[in-house]
């Protein structure tokens, strides 16, 4: 067998999207204020929403906003090492095939779900919200606790190690 001919050793390339990653620890420290501002402190409590940068402004005014928000649920760095990992000249390994698209997944249905409480009706969001913040909010919740700890353990297992 000629060496142009033998199969490519495959090598791990998923890690956690640096977006996702500051998107679910924003939102996590998010919740814990909200939280605290509701229940100790008696204080109204910021309008969660995710990280407003340079290319969305958090207005949603506009369809230019509406498109843009986006933006603040890319995952282009785990798009990118999925499309690696099934290219043969550099195969992935099987956690990639997993963790990649479970983290893509993960922030659209951030997104759909953020642009779905924007158009809640007040009443609903207000029957919703204190119970979501305390447990969005704890280290052990949705965030920090199972998705970043869920997403690690899935690229520890497909690494062997």
């Amino acid at each position: 067998m000629a060496d142009d001919d033998k199969p490519k050793e495959a090598t791990q390339k998923a890690t956690i999207d640096p977006n996702l990653e500051a998107v679910l620890t924003h939102f996590a420290r998010s919740k814990e204020d909200a939280y605290t501002s509701r229940t100790e402190n008696h204080t109204a409590v910021k309008w969660l929403r995710p990280v407003v940068g340079e290319e969305w402004s958090g207005e949603l005014q506009t369809e230019e906003d509406l498109i843009a928000i986006h933006k603040a649920f890319q995952t282009d760095e785990a798009e990118s090492k999925l499309i690696e990992a099934f290219t043969a000249e550099t195969p992935g390994i099987s956690g990639d095939g997993v963790v990649l698209p479970l983290q893509i997944d993960y922030m659209m249905q951030a997104e759909r779900a953020y642009r779905a409480r924007t158009t809640q009706s007040f009443p609903r969001a207000v029957a919703h919200v204190s119970c979501r913040e305390k447990g969005h909010g704890q280290a052990d919740g949705v965030f920090l606790g199972q998705a970043i700890k869920y997403f690690t353990t899935l690229i520890s297992q497909g690494s062997g190690g």
